[in-house]
């Protein structure tokens, strides 16, 4: 699973950010999570 951080927090389903791991907006796909933390200036962490 990967998530995308921003500044000091995950970006959520809602599109806010988010200290709490569990409510991230996860992704299976490594790539799909790039392509889209680079469009928002995001980057790419995996968790759990």
């Amino acid at each position: 699973m990967y998530a995308i951080k921003i500044f000091h927090g995950y970006l959520t389903v809602t599109g806010a950010r988010t200290r709490d791991k569990s409510s991230a907006l996860t992704y299976t796909c490594k790539k799909e999570a790039e392509r889209f933390a680079d469009k928002i200036g995001g980057r790419v962490k995996k968790i759990g």
